[in-house]
């Protein structure tokens, strides 16, 4: 037995809000150009500055390392 499709549209609906909470984590290069730090946006509007990367492409390793880590 199937789920009636207002149900299954509550299910996609929690699903998509949950995407929709992903921080949005950019590298860029810090501004005396010694190395690297990864910007971490909140859709709430606050901000997280992870410094201490020597190039981007750790801070990209990071990025994909702790994605699905930080709303837990």
């Amino acid at each position: 037995m199937g789920l009636a499709p207002s149900a299954e549209a509550g299910i996609v609906g929690a699903m998509a809000d949950a995407e929709k909470e992903q921080p949005v984590m950019l590298p860029f290069a810090d501004k005396a150009g010694t190395g690297w730090h990864v910007i971490v946006r909140y859709h709430e509007g606050h901000e997280r500055r992870i410094d201490g990367f020597a190039t981007e492409q750790e801070a990209l390793d990071w990025i994909i390392a702790n994605s699905g880590e930080l709303n837990k």
